[in-house]
């Protein structure tokens, strides 16, 4: 059973739900009905109406069950697949009412509220504002199951549902109704599941339909806005992508998905910039005959060769009619096409780098302000310099990323097809540096054109190949950064400079140089702690100094997933804590400046929740004005699927950072921090202890999950684990997640806190004086308390039951629990509540409405896995099982 305390008790049900939500998911759900009966006749719609009468009435009553028993395979799709929409309808009638928002408003701030709150001069200000450097990482991690196909019918289904908050007119009220019943239709007749895998080539263009239609806009407006508010607008934020760049584990990724990649973020920016510049040619019809311009402007109006008599006085139109001209054959260069609004492809010659472009522009600018001042220019054009400067050509800059194993095996094959007789792979760590360093200290290649490499190098070397070709058409911002997994020894640092030395991305010599910085990723608990260590003797060499140039920053990334399937929620958090501690006081110590990557998925287990809060609860010093952070899977709809939407975030995302910058190292209680470490020991041991030390707990999971479904599922390109085996250590953190998740265990958000508590003597009252003491520890337990909030122990148990030991899977279950309960209480006493979320009612709503919503969809999963798993091989049955993933997921919000 759930426990006494738990937020799925019935009796903590009653009345959870707001009226207006349950009457925009009353009015969504009728509609469905009515198209299926519209569709489909009357019997779909009578078993469909029969089964959520069922579990409106029962929930998880026998009757219910029986319900599902008798279901042939066709009917069971055909039931899921109306649960599934259901769910995505319910989010829906949960978004319009304002609810959701509402939750998640505490978390919501402006830059230019921000900086007014920290009470700075507005020249201290300005500084801050124009120091900070804040990117979202958009990743191609597959835990979007939604197809975009889905999230365009939900984005026009809310729009419609959002007009009908206001009194309507009757005939305006009869349209509306039935515009919704045809999108709920459409809705019906939309495949919820994808039937082959997705590519990497979907991924592209997913993503980037939602950077063209919100992110980007988004953007540009902020820029505006901040324009505005702070006298220039400060390239504060820019954007970046692992899309076609991550090759870590991924075999889909090369040398083509990159250039796919560019080519394609470049048509949305250049197309963006061509409707800027005919925006302006419009505005600035500014005749000669009444106001100066500039010899430099002069000499853009006579490169556009305009004949028009109709313009011959007018030469900041002529001007813009050049650099539309040199857009749009950029465009054909960048983007194989010209840019939208040209009449055909331009003879005007290419701009050889965005500089090129924000130069010309600057000309415009400063005409303007010497032949009529200031005021003049305007906000349209200063905001288009702005995103030009953040932007590029490129859009998103690009980060490459590959694991460092992959890195020994090709510096070792250069070597010994090199003619070398050295064993690189035999060689010790110190053996490593010192032959790597070596060869950075000179000029010559290790690889040539006349040999045949394996197909690993080979591919390696293509794609590398591809990067450099990136950086001299888009200019020396478009990759962002060469993101090294599993890096635990400098010579993971060192391995990729040699191997893009071999593409002209790295100079060696005397005085070494890159285009591209290197950033290590740490990522098990043992990284994390060792992580520091490795900075250090980084930055230390010479190279190193050289390399990062005058002003040195070093970026380093921190993973979230791994460390939490490694040693659990609380070790991964306060694990990470500690590792951006030690990496801010070594790069202190050493003159260099820091940024922290955050590798963060979107569920409690992977380091998920409001990314302001997250922000602002980062260690103190920690920040520095520079963080990136990854947006993954369906956070990136979620948090920027609508333009409002991605500006909120956008901006509060920005103003976390610079208030969270405002603080320095050493200002976390040392006494608060010890402790902290102590709890973080203890629970490694008491999650390990269940995950990596109970005899069958592998077993377990498999059974007791839907973790072998949810790895057929076509959601990703990337493969589901590391190797072909089953164990633990090479699941990829996202199913691991997203199958907790599936049986509603919700495990890797707070498995191992209550018995690392129990270990050291940790109770209620010092819980409450240690979150006081420590941001980041207060939103672990607010993030946790939604984790456990959000589980389901009755329904999970029913998953148990799948299990062929019964016997060990009803001890493992057990220990489960009671950890569980133990949780439960600690965290309800930490901040003297008596219910879980009972302090934050509207999350209490959602997350009600959701466990409502999806709890048929469960017990229809559980009768679908028992016959899937008794033998029965039908198409319509493996189709249903998806389908239920898809709508629980849908339903809880959360994937991995």
């Amino acid at each position: 059973m759930a426990g006494p305390l738990s937020v799925q008790d019935p009796q903590a049900d009653t009345g959870a739900v707001s009226r207006d939500v349950r009457k925009n998911v009353a009015f969504l759900d009728g509609l469905l009905i009515e198209a299926i009966r519209y569709l489909d006749g009357d019997d779909a719609a009578h078993l469909i109406d029969s089964a959520r009468r069922a579990a409106a009435e029962g929930g998880s009553a026998p009757h219910l069950d029986f319900l599902f028993s008798a279901l042939t395979p066709d009917e069971a799709m055909l039931l899921a697949r109306a649960f599934a929409c259901h769910s995505l309808l319910a989010n829906i009638g949960e978004e319009v009412a304002g609810r959701r928002r509402l939750s998640e408003a505490d978390h919501q701030q402006t830059l230019a509220g921000a900086a007014e709150a920290l009470g700075l001069s507005k020249a201290r200000i300005r500084k801050s504002v124009e120091a900070l450097s804040v990117t979202p990482v958009l990743t191609a991690h597959p835990t979007e199951v939604r197809r975009r196909a889905l999230v365009e019918r939900e984005t026009e289904i809310t729009r419609l549902m959002a007009l009908r908050r206001h009194a309507l007119e009757p005939e305006l009220d009869r349209r509306s109704r039935e515009a919704l019943f045809r999108e709920a239709a459409l809705l019906w007749r939309t495949r919820l599941h994808r039937p082959e895998k997705i590519t990497v080539k979907d991924e592209i263009r997913n993503a980037l339909s939602i950077v063209r239609t919100s992110i980007l806009p988004a953007l540009n407006s902020l820029y505006a806005e901040w324009g505005q508010a702070f006298g220039t607008a400060p390239q504060a934020m820019t954007l970046g992508s692992w899309l076609g760049g991550d090759r870590d584990g991924h075999p889909g990724v090369d040398g083509d998905t990159l250039r796919l990649a560019f080519a394609s973020q470049a048509r949305i920016v250049l197309d963006h910039y061509a409707g800027e510049v005919r925006r302006l040619w419009s505005d600035l019809a500014v005749s000669s005959a009444y106001a100066g311009v500039s010899e430099a402007v002069e000499a853009l109006a006579a490169a556009s060769g305009e004949a028009s008599a109709h313009r011959a006085d007018e030469p900041y139109r002529q001007a813009f009619e050049f650099i539309f001209d040199r857009l749009c054959a950029s465009a054909q260069v960048l983007a194989g096409g010209p840019v939208a609004y040209a009449l055909g492809p331009s003879d005007a010659p290419p701009y050889g780098l965005p500089s090129e472009f924000v130069a010309d522009l600057e000309v415009i600018r400063e005409s303007l302000e010497q032949n009529g001042g200031s005021r003049l220019v305007g906000e349209q054009l200063t905001t288009l310099i702005a995103v030009a400067k953040a932007c590029g050509f490129h859009l998103l800059a690009l980060d490459l990323r590959q694991n460092a194993d992959v890195h020994e095996r090709l510096i070792a094959e250069l070597l010994t097809r090199s003619g070398s007789d050295i064993d690189y792979l035999a060689l010790d760590e110190a053996a490593r540096q010192g032959l790597l360093l070596a060869e950075m200290a000179h000029q010559r290649l290790l690889r040539s054109p006349f040999i045949a490499y394996s197909e690993e190098t080979a591919k390696e070397l293509r794609t590398l190949e591809a990067a450099a070709e990136a950086v001299r058409l888009y200019g020396p911002q478009a990759i962002g950064a060469y993101v090294v997994s599993k890096s635990a020894t400098l010579s993971d640092i060192l391995e990729p400079l040699v191997l893009l030395k071999q593409v002209g991305l790295v100079w060696g010599g005397a005085e070494p140089r890159a285009a591209v910085r290197v950033s290590p990723l740490f990522e098990t608990i043992g990284d994390l702690e060792e992580g520091p260590a490795v900075l250090r003797s980084w930055l230390e060499l010479p190279l190193a100094r050289s390399l990062l140039g005058k002003a040195p920053v070093q970026e380093v990334m921190v993973g979230y997933s791994d460390s939490n399937k490694d040693g659990g929620y609380v070790a991964s958090r306060r694990g990470v804590a500690r590792a951006a501690t030690a990496l801010a006081a070594e790069c202190e110590r050493l003159g260099v400046g820091l940024r922290l990557f955050h590798g963060r998925g979107g569920s409690v287990g992977r380091g998920g929740g409001p990314a302001a809060e997250a922000v602002l609860a980062q260690p103190p010093g920690t920040v520095q004005g520079r963080l990136r952070m990854t947006e993954q899977g369906e956070m990136i709809a979620r948090r920027y699927g609508d333009q409002a939407t991605a500006r909120r975030n956008l901006d509060s995302l920005a103003a976390a950072v610079l208030t969270a910058s405002q603080t320095h190292l050493g200002d976390d209680d040392p006494k608060v921090a010890a402790r902290l470490d102590e709890l973080a020991a203890a629970s490694f041991h008491a999650y390990r202890g269940l995950v990596y030390d109970e005899p069958g707990f592998e077993t377990f999971f498999w059974q007791a999950t839907p973790i072998a479904e949810i790895a057929q599922l076509n959601i990703g390109s990337r493969p589901a684990s590391r190797t072909a085996s089953r164990k633990i250590e090479d699941l990829r953190a996202i199913p691991w997640v997203f199958s907790w998740s599936q049986a509603r265990f919700m495990l890797p958000g707070w498995y191992g806190f209550a018995g690392g508590a129990t270990r050291i003597g940790l109770e209620g009252a010092e819980l409450a004086d240690l979150a006081a003491g420590n941001e980041l520890f207060a939103a672990l337990l607010s993030n946790m308390e939604l984790a456990l909030a959000q589980a389901d122990l009755t329904l999970a148990g029913r998953y148990v039951a799948l299990a062929e030991d019964r016997a060990g899977s009803d001890r493992l279950f057990d220990i489960i629990h009671r950890e569980y309960d133990a949780a439960v209480a600690l965290a309800l006493a930490a901040r003297g509540g008596t219910k879980l979320l009972d302090d934050q009612p509207s999350l209490l709503e959602s997350v009600a409405l959701a466990a409502r919503t999806v709890e048929p969809l469960n017990h229809l999963q559980l009768e679908l896995l028992t016959r899937r798993r008794a033998g029965d091989e039908a198409e319509a049955t493996r189709l249903a099982i998806q389908l239920t993933v898809a709508g629980i997921a849908a339903g809880l919000r959360n994937t991995g």
